[in-house]
């Protein structure tokens, strides 16, 4: 981090230049960090800087979302990907001088180190308008607090930094207990609920939903993954979002995604992609677009990972779906997934076209990602669609399992079959499933029945938003064995080609940040 310290103070300096437009504007000048921060504009200006971490290729754009993709059970490697540089993560063969370990922990200190920027010069700011300046800190402490849980659910220990002190002596800095971070976090969080406005002011900021699901988060982390007896907590910052009535499921389980609805009621926080250029968009084009239908212009790209099949055919389907294939390897029925869970039916695709002429029309070889769809569906350029982080959806099920390990079974069984219903009406045609849970044989209203029906509804209902991995990982808390387990039954080939030992579970420490700074232990196991 100290030689990456000079570097992020150069690149904030270009970042600051072209703000107002979500960062998406290429800088003009080089602006000198003495020019900093000394008008009201600079603020917002690196305030908005704290964000761009989040979407750029260390964290939500490429790495941290391979890394937790390819490395869950939902996710399996495209087995036409060459490349162990790329597809190593679902195998879990990564080590601590892989760039996909290395990379999370770059892009969230960068986003930490902007962060504190704000928190140390806003106030020494004058504004005419301090509910804005307010607002501004609240912001900085939202970010930062978002960048150490990801860290913390990752990597477990890392070092707390708090000032711009604290960046300037990062070679000798020691990781600092999870418990001392998460109640930083506790305290940043719910100062900056106080001061965040009820309505995001600009796409991709935060409001005070955006601070409350985060809470949310941290203590259904704490809850389950470290056994903490917060289940009350969870359960209550969830709640807060549920009833701001700001906020809500969008009557389409697809239209949330599509970036014609842009900054609609259920995504509460998300990366911004502006389809401008690569630096200011998402990157689901090379993520999932498919290779057979031409790499990269002509509809599809590098597809690193796809739907492992236990994941494809887990929906609840009124004909069953599973997958087979015909002589010449491709999906050999294509129609029974219209029979399936609505979520289903548009969160994969089994075959497409593409603008070439010698490809044309084809049924793939195996069900591909299609919930994340650019305007240009893949073709001339980068993608405009917006990568959710939170959505009300999420607020949901969070109060559910909270719900449930309070012993309040129904009430969590009556959240799940909202999200059910709102499947079931799909585009405006009613389907039969996803039954309302309860009321098929086997289905019972008890802790341990309940707790498996949350999980594989979040699994629905959050498919492919980076979401699984560290649910694998609390439910083992929960019930140890668990993540092996699935790990060995819904996608093999990570236990036959990879490593499954339970040190997995958490990334390790970077190397190359223990060779500036011997003072940093190692995870056990690497």
């Amino acid at each position: 981090m100290t030689k990456r310290l000079a570097l992020a103070t150069l690149a904030l300096s270009f970042v600051v230049a072209g703000c107002r437009e979500m960062l998406t504007e290429t800088p003009k000048n080089f602006i000198t960090t003495d020019a900093y921060y000394r008008t009201p504009a600079d603020i917002e200006a690196a305030t908005l800087a704290t964000y761009q971490p989040l979407g750029q290729a260390d964290v939500w754009r490429r790495w941290l979302l391979w890394d937790t993709e390819m490395a869950s059970d939902m996710t399996r490697i495209n087995p036409d990907e060459p490349n162990f540089g790329t597809y190593h993560p679902g195998l879990l063969l990564w080590t601590p001088m892989d760039g996909s370990m290395t990379s999370p922990w770059n892009g969230l200190y960068t986003s930490i180190y902007r962060s504190n920027l704000v928190l140390e010069n806003a106030p020494k700011v004058t504004f005419i308008d301090t509910k804005y300046q307010k607002q501004l800190i609240a912001e900085a402490k939202f970010v930062r607090a978002y960048d150490y849980l990801m860290l913390t659910k990752a990597y477990d220990d890392v070092p707390l930094l708090l000032t711009l002190d604290d960046h300037a002596n990062t070679a000798s800095k020691s990781r600092t207990p999870v418990e001392q971070i998460h109640q930083q976090l506790i305290k940043d969080l719910t100062e900056a609920e106080a001061d965040l406005p009820d309505a995001p002011t600009q796409l991709g900021r935060a409001s005070k939903a955006a601070a409350e699901i985060l809470l949310a988060d941290l203590y259904q982390w704490r809850s389950s993954f470290l056994k903490k007896p917060e289940w009350q907590e969870t359960s209550t910052w969830a709640k807060k979002v549920i009833d701001n009535p700001r906020w809500g499921l969008t009557d389409d389980y697809l239209a949330q995604y599509l970036p014609a609805n842009k900054g609609n009621k259920e995504v509460i926080f998300m990366n911004v992609s502006s389809g401008l250029d690569g630096r200011s968009s998402t990157d689901p084009n090379c993520n999932w677009l498919p290779r057979e239908l031409g790499f990269n212009q002509a509809g599809g790209c590098e597809v690193v990972g796809q739907p492992t099949r236990w994941q494809y055919e887990s929906y609840l389907c009124s004909t069953p779906d599973p997958l087979t294939f015909n002589a010449s390897g491709r999906i050999a029925d294509t129609t029974k997934i219209k029979t399936c869970d609505y979520r289903k039916q548009v969160t994969y695709r089994l075959g497409g076209c593409s603008t070439s002429a010698s490809i044309g029309c084809i049924v793939f070889k195996w069900p591909n990602l299609n919930k994340f769809r650019p305007t240009n569906r893949g073709v001339g350029g980068p993608s405009d669609v917006d990568f959710p982080l939170y959505r009300y959806a999420e607020a949901l099920l969070i109060y559910a399992e909270a719900q449930n390990e309070l012993g309040n079974p129904a009430v969590a069984v009556g959240v799940l079959n909202q999200l059910r219903a709102r499947a079931r009406k799909g585009s405006g045609t009613a389907l039969p499933e996803p039954h309302a849970y309860g009321t098929q044989p086997g289905e019972a209203i008890d802790v341990a029945s309940v707790r498996s029906a949350v999980f594989q509804e979040r699994n629905w209902e959050l498919a492919h938003e980076g979401k699984r991995w560290f649910d694998q990982i609390r439910r083992n808390s929960l019930e140890p064995g668990y993540w092996k387990s699935t790990l060995v039954q819904h996608d093999p080939e990570t236990a036959t080609r990879g490593d499954v030992s339970e040190f997995r579970m958490r990334f390790p420490i970077p190397g190359p940040e223990r060779t500036l700074n011997p003072n940093l232990t190692q995870n056990p196991g690497y």
